[in-house]
């Protein structure tokens, strides 16, 4: 953790909530896509630390491999990626998850002190889950590798989100739940990390942010 710590960027998917089960609940809203879910996890995976320069470069990409892997068409994956996935995404999230312990007020406590903070999801739709969990989407800013083309770990995307925040990389504290994007992303970056696996790590994480914004 960085002492000095200017700002965060938050991932959201097993950070600002416990995402246990959450594969289980997709494949069971829509059980004849397993096999896809299967593979768009494939897929995603295969793309770890890619950096396609721009959004679409990327999704030509990843549709094509996406493609390979499920035996359909590119532009059926598209829509269904987009208009079929996602919303289900939203529509799990809202039906069986909820933010971690006191998020909605350390994120008030945050924009009151104009502390600088961010979300950065590995999948796209990011305002639309956030409201689907109940989180404020006002006040900070908010990414998906995908916007950037690109997937975690890869450098670029952390570095613009810190400078989008104005806050420099070695003051910038990435919190996630994975050594292997969000802690991967951090270091190469120069940032900090930290690792929330437990409420117990998140505990521990909300005292060190309130300890700060007392000394602001």
């Amino acid at each position: 953790m960085i002492d000095q710590a200017g700002g965060c960027i938050f991932d959201l998917d097993g950070t600002l909530y416990d995402s246990s089960g959450f594969a289980l609940h997709l494949i069971a809203e829509q059980p004849f896509e397993a096999f896809l879910l299967l593979a768009e996890r494939k897929t995603r995976k295969s793309l770890a630390g890619s950096d396609y320069g721009q959004a679409e470069s990327y999704y030509r990409e990843f549709f094509s491999r996406l493609s390979q892997a499920a035996g359909k068409p590119e532009q059926l994956l598209r829509k269904w990626y987009f208009e079929s996935y996602m919303p289900r995404m939203c529509r799990v999230l809202n039906k069986y998850y909820r933010p971690r312990s006191h998020l909605n007020e350390l994120f008030g406590h945050l924009l009151k002190n104009d502390f600088k903070f961010s979300v950065y999801s590995d999948y796209p739709f990011v305002m639309q889950r956030l409201h689907a969990l109940g989180l404020p989407v006002e006040g900070y800013r908010f990414y998906s590798p995908e916007d950037f083309g690109a997937q975690k770990p890869a450098l670029r995307p952390f570095l613009s989100i810190a400078d989008a925040m104005h806050v420099v990389p070695g003051e910038t504290l990435v919190v996630g739940d994975r050594d292997d994007t969000d802690g991967a992303g951090a270091a190469a970056a120069g940032m900090g990390f930290f690792r929330i696996k437990t409420d117990g790590d998140w505990g521990s994480f909300c005292s060190y942010i309130h300890s700060k914004l007392e000394k602001l």
